[in-house]
């Protein structure tokens, strides 16, 4: 491959760190460096673009650096996965940069922030990209130390200190973890080229024994800089950073341990018992943030909770060998969720401003009809769109997004749209999604396929997917008996968190209290599924 395009990979991943160092420059405040850094973001995101194009047109290519016997020490790879990992990697910084740029207009620490960010976006940018597992365990610690630096860019602002120490604690932890497989993989295998399929199960081979540990070891360090489980208590205290660092932290870094597993999945998928800590965790986390998000009061708290439950049904899908659907969940999760925080300030109502609409709900079975109708319409849509069956959990993934279909049909109906016209409208709004997202994953197939990591042995069965979906709406539904709830909220109380809405009020969310039988279960369990569904 020639200079030029090698040149583009290269300025991609290391454009955010010049924008880095430009922020930090001098001893006073100056927008103007914020908004030269601000411009750098977006150069690397145009590069990473022209990066996926030159893989599209000459094939994957690479930059490599030092090492022994043909092996190299670092260097930096562009294929498929590793092209739309960088696009997505990039594009959210720059438009997070963008954002705190009038955000933090007048923020004395502005710097600080742009800095770190720009660090974050770089060292995760090598994760994704780096050919070899020394490259990548060393990016994934800087990218963790940088978001800590983002999370305590503002000291002074209350809980900003408690959240930073929390955060470096369980990132600790789950680092130390991965240094641990790396060095155990180095010791027997030498540092090995991630890239190559087949040098991965060289590697895994020649571990032998120590096979369990070290796949053991990588699922620790996704389910930490996840958020999963008992190393989830870090992510809730990260709502006092300011919004920018909110959003980057859902959209580019806590997806990190999708991105690990989908990059060493031939690692850790082996094991058959790793596989399954990762899977118990990880639907474990699912269901209960999902349920807890609908009983947050604030904004921020409940996408929180919901970006828990999402990685939780990512690392799930990571865990039965469907990498192809856990990387289309990780890139709209993190164009989604970006989103959403960026718009938070505007969920919150207005003093004197009616944010809740009367619920008019229709009969059981007008309801019943609709849901069943696009619940149909939409498999019918999807199933006639080549390789959506084609990949691994296909066919467990065509259920979630029946289910969506059917959520969507019973939520909306139970507004009673007021004209036909509206009607027609979203029926053909909803069939247009539901192929959108079959095209999406049909094309990200033929694209990514060849480029993700083969099963392992120790892979469970897709269809726990929709055990586990089960499950969640079994404990949905327990919650919905008062006794129950009441046990659970004083449960929540003793363990120290704060206690949940027990009387319909108006939140943040413009909903009525979900667990008063207001209609914002539906819209609210409607909305996890059209992101989670991937």
């Amino acid at each position: 491959m020639d200079v030029f395009t090698q040149s583009l990979l290269a300025a991609a991943v290391l454009m955010p760190m010049v924008g880095s160092a430009i922020a930090v420059l001098g001893a006073r405040v100056s927008n103007r460096r914020r908004r030269i850094a601000t411009e750098l973001g977006w150069m690397s995101a145009l590069l990473a673009v022209g990066t996926a194009v030159a893989v599209a047109l000459r094939g994957s290519f690479g930059i490599a650096l030092g090492g022994a016997h043909g092996q190299p020490l670092l260097g930096l790879w562009a294929d498929p996965l590793t092209a739309t990992l960088l696009v997505l990697i990039c594009g959210v910084g720059a438009v997070v940069q963008s954002y705190g740029l009038r955000y933090l207009q007048a923020d004395p620490k502005a710097e600080r922030f742009v800095a770190a960010a720009n660090m974050v976006v770089t060292a995760m940018a090598v994760v994704s990209t780096s050919i070899t597992l020394a490259g990548l365990v060393a990016a994934w610690v800087v990218a963790g130390i940088g978001f800590v630096a983002v999370v305590g860019a503002r000291p002074d602002l209350p809980g900003v200190r408690t959240s930073a120490r929390r955060t470096l604690g369980m990132f600790v932890l789950g680092d130390a973890a991965l240094v641990g497989a790396a060095v155990i993989i180095w010791l027997r295998a030498g540092n090995v080229d991630v890239v190559s399929s087949y040098a991965v199960r060289l590697a895994a081979g020649a571990i032998g024994g120590f096979s369990g540990a070290v796949a053991l070891l990588i699922v620790v360090a996704a389910l930490s800089r996840s958020a999963q489980g008992p190393f989830g208590r870090w992510l809730p205290g990260t709502v006092s950073a300011p919004t920018p660092a909110s959003a980057l932290l859902h959209a580019g870094v806590v997806n990190g341990g999708g991105i690990l597993l989908i990059r060493l999945g031939a690692l850790a998928g082996d094991s058959i018992f790793a596989m399954i800590v990762a899977f118990t965790v990880a639907a474990g986390t699912a269901i209960v943030a999902t349920a807890l998000m609908t009983r947050k009061p604030d904004v921020k708290g409940a996408l929180v909770f919901s970006t828990m439950g999402q990685m939780g049904f990512m690392i799930a899908e990571c865990a039965v060998g469907a990498y192809l659907a856990a990387l289309v969940h990780l890139v709209g999760h993190g164009m989604y969720k970006a989103t959403l925080f960026f718009g938070s300030g505007s969920q919150v109502s207005r003093l004197g401003e009616e944010s809740i609409a009367p619920a008019r709900a229709g009969s059981t079975l007008v309801r019943l009809l609709a849901a069943g109708t696009m619940t149909v319409a939409t498999v019918g849509v999807m199933t006639t769109i080549p390789g959506v069956l084609e990949h691994r959990g296909g066919a467990v993934l065509l259920v979630f997004t029946a289910a969506t279909a059917a959520a969507a049909g019973w939520a909306w109906w139970a507004q009673r749209p007021g004209s036909l016209g509206v009607t027609v409208a979203w029926v053909a709004s909803m069939l247009a999604a539901g192929a959108l997202y079959g095209l999406v994953l049909g094309g990200l197939g033929d694209w990514i396929g060849p480029a993700l990591p083969i099963t392992g042995i120790g892979t469970l069965s897709p269809w726990w997917l929709l055990i586990m979906g089960v499950g969640g709406l079994a404990i949905a539904g327990l919650l919905r008996i008062s006794s129950i709830r009441r046990r659970l909220v004083a449960s929540l109380i003793a363990a120290g968190a704060p206690p949940a809405i027990t009387s319909p009020q108006r939140s943040t969310h413009g909903f009525v209290d979900p667990w008063v039988g207001s209609r914002g279960d539906a819209v609210q369990t409607t909305a996890i599924w059209m992101e989670g569904v991937a």
